[in-house]
């Protein structure tokens, strides 16, 4: 390497790592649709606090920093920095309980608060046990039918659940046996459909506002019928309805936090969080993050291998 460039490997990443600093990130303008979420790295043993806030249209970071903690004056201090409370301001969050009163006393009026639904969905089959009934899995996905389509799932379950009933009887070996042949054959059912959505690019399907009405309310219907976790669940739903739903109104909005999702798992990476041992260090991973996505890192020009190649005999080195 020394023949090549004639650099120590600390004095190579010390000008890399200045360069990173050095760099200007041009900033978004017109921000309308915003994500945002945070991150928890960790600095050896201390604890930081990674808050970002990201354009719902161009995939780019409007902010990226870190800080000691994440109280809401902490937020609130993070988002007067960066965006402007007299703007119109449809937000993306997940479900975290402090985030409607932060962000309702910054933006006042202002503020279109979406929650993510796949958050939503994350805690609702967090709440069934693992190795539930059928009859549990019933349930389960007639919750995750309320916004996205899961009738196919629904009418598969709905089947094994009258078989269920008639295998009960016949005591608990035979039973236990049939549940989890059955649910194996369940799993593939769902594993098919998700991979035929992949070769097709396609998502799952999202209900039309309406549907979700009626479905929900069907479930509301029956409420009492049902076990104390699906009962209170449901009830945190219909608080947060108008939260949930914001997205059916306003023009190209997203229903999820999926894109600040997708941006932290190629930035930095649990193993990374683990591993970075200053605050310098994380923070260039996450400035090099947003200049990938802001198109100022440009493209790559020879490879390592190709440098070398230039010293072997009797080859055309271009």
């Amino acid at each position: 390497m020394e023949l090549i460039f004639p650099r120590g490997k600390d004095t190579i990443h010390n000008n890399f790592t200045n360069s990173v600093e050095r760099a200007h990130i041009p900033p978004i303008k017109d921000i309308q649709i915003v994500h945002y979420d945070e991150q928890h790295p960790k600095m050896c043993r201390t604890q930081k606090f990674r808050l970002t806030l990201l354009d719902g249209v161009t995939g780019r970071p409007i902010a990226d920093e870190l800080y000691d903690n994440k109280s809401p004056e902490t937020i609130k201090t993070f988002l007067e920095a960066h965006l402007d409370p007299t703007k119109q301001t449809f937000v993306v969050t997940d479900l975290y309980s402090s985030y409607p009163g932060v962000f309702g006393k910054f933006f006042g009026d202002n503020l279109i608060h979406q929650l993510c639904l796949l958050h939503l969905n994350k805690l609702v089959v967090g709440d069934f046990p693992k190795h539930g009934t059928i009859e549990q899995e019933l349930m389960k996905y007639r919750m995750l039918n309320i916004f996205y389509n899961r009738d196919a799932e629904i009418e598969v379950l709905e089947g094994m659940a009258k078989a269920e009933q008639m295998m009960r009887l016949k005591g608990d070996l035979k039973y236990m046996a049939w549940l989890k042949s059955n649910m194996s054959i369940f799993r593939q059912f769902v594993h098919e459909r998700e991979l035929k959505r992949r070769r097709e690019d396609e998502n799952l399907e999202q209900r039309p506002f309406f549907e979700s009405v009626k479905v929900f309310g069907t479930l509301m219907t029956g409420i009492d019928s049902f076990e104390a976790f699906v009962q209170k669940r449901l009830r945190m739903i219909e608080k947060n309805w108008e939260h949930l739903t914001e997205f059916y109104f306003v023009e190209d909005a997203p229903a999820t936090n999926n894109s600040i999702e997708n941006y932290y798992s190629t930035s930095l990476k649990t193993l990374m969080m683990k591993q970075l041992r200053t605050e310098r260090g994380i923070k260039n991973q996450m400035k090099l993050s947003s200049m990938k996505r802001a198109g100022v890192l440009g493209t790559c020009g020879k490879t390592l291998l190709e440098a070398f190649l230039m010293f072997v005999p009797f080859l055309d080195t271009g």
